[in-house]
């Protein structure tokens, strides 16, 4: 998945235009009309970098010492870069080839390996694409230039499972989900507690409070069909950003 964004990010650095640089599911739906969020994302001159201490011990300390384990840094996959931090993505040799050997997914349990599934339960467990951005933006010294947020919400939902055992997965908002409650709601969410430190991030552009998110995840086509259906002037409308503090 790194390495796909990666891929991604040299491609579009290749138009001199481009000035930022958002990643976005197959499954996200526009909170916003396009006027707004560009605005909002372009009157920030920092990135949209979820970035949060892990408290998983997801760090495996055969990273050390390339990548110090004080710079260990988890968060949602979903970002928004300037075009200078999209830079040192691309140009980065020195994480990238430390994850690729060492961070890796523990492969699911699968009761047909009987016995074998406590070997493989005690590999070391480390989701690539959670962790890799904001790693190498706190080692490479630019945390202090980020909104340590997402701008795309996704609802959390913890569960059992034979084949995964315990874990969070995504909730999916169906048809019947897509409503003008459920909306409203998720856009009216104007700040974000991150347990693991202590801190409640108030979102704001350029010192104005606005709203935390401007995509949401995860939709099925059913619920974004109905979305489309009611059309972009009911939920996804909104006034201009404003220009200065109130």
């Amino acid at each position: 998945m790194i390495e796909a964004e990666r891929l991604l990010l040299d491609a579009a650095l290749d138009d001199p235009a481009n000035q930022r640089f958002v990643l976005l599911s197959d499954s996200c739906v526009p909170l916003y009309n396009f006027s707004y969020t560009y605005n909002y994302i372009m009157q920030s001159p920092r990135s949209f970098v979820d970035s949060f201490l892990d408290k998983e011990g997801r760090f495996n300390p055969d990273m050390a010492p390339v990548i110090p384990k004080d710079k260990w840094r988890k968060g949602s996959q979903w970002f928004a870069l300037i075009r200078r931090h999209a830079e040192v993505v691309v140009a980065d040799e020195v994480v990238f080839p430390v994850f690729r050997k060492f961070c890796k997914r523990r492969p699911p349990i699968d009761v047909k390996k009987g016995r074998l599934n406590m070997i493989l339960q005690q590999l070391h467990n480390c989701i690539p694409d959670e962790h890799y951005l904001p790693t190498l933006l706190t080692m490479a010294g630019l945390e202090s230039e980020l909104e340590r947020r997402t701008l795309t919400y996704t609802l959390w939902n913890e569960s059992i499972s034979k084949m995964e055992g315990k874990g969070w997965h995504p909730v999916t908002f169906g048809y019947y989900d897509a409503t003008p409650q459920r909306m409203k709601e998720i856009k009216d969410i104007n700040n974000v507690h991150y347990a693991t430190e202590n801190r409640t991030e108030w979102c704001k552009t350029n010192s104005t409070s606005v709203p935390c998110f401007l995509f949401a995840r995860k939709f099925s086509q059913g619920a974004g069909m109905r979305l489309l259906a009611h059309g972009f002037g009911g939920y996804f409308s909104s006034s201009p950003l404003p220009d200065k503090k109130q």
